[in-house]
């Protein structure tokens, strides 16, 4: 017996990030080439129609930022970008716990976090797909064939696929 698809999973980290500089680490925004990875990976998703009905977010601004690009590339309302400061360098259990909090009306959830925890989660869900850390702006979409969020785990993983940015990024400055 086949179990039909029920639900899309996203996990990314977030883009590339400003360099340790005398700001906190949870206020590092992203760089140019950050910025540039962020809407690049948001047209892919647009144009394969892989638009979240929620997207869950670390409230670092690094991480935001990056959301902030999902959600305006993909027409995602604000009220549908959640902050969290528990996903702040989380690790990979909180995270999951997250996701099985999800809600019923949820079909496709859209997490964006910090490594290491985005790549322990995706490599717990998918490991034939992710067996190393996500590079940034890199994402790991599933399809997940369980009725409730709240049952994931890899045996409910059906699909799995990994994208990540072009190397081509100038920066001209």
């Amino acid at each position: 017996m086949t179990i039909p698809i029920q639900k899309r999973l996203t996990l990314i980290r977030h883009g590339n990030a400003e360099a340790e500089t005398d700001v906190r680490d949870f206020e590092r925004p992203l760089t140019r080439k950050g910025l540039s990875e962020a809407a690049e990976m948001a047209k892919r998703f647009q144009e394969r129609g892989l638009v979240p009905d929620l997207i869950l977010a670390s409230a670092a601004v690094r991480t935001r930022e990056t959301a902030e690009t999902f959600a305006k590339v993909l027409g995602v309302a604000p009220r549908l970008l959640q902050l969290d400061d528990s996903l702040y360098l989380a690790e990979g259990d909180h995270i999951l716990g997250l996701i099985r909090h999800g809600g019923p009306r949820v079909g496709h959830l859209m997490l964006i976090g910090h490594n290491p925890g985005i790549s322990a989660t995706a490599i717990a869900l998918a490991p034939d797909v992710v067996n190393s850390d996500l590079p940034t702006c890199g994402a790991l979409t599933m399809s997940v064939g369980c009725k409730a969020w709240n049952l994931i785990d890899r045996r409910c993983v059906r699909e799995a696929e990994v994208q990540v940015p072009s190397k081509k990024f100038f920066d001209f400055s």
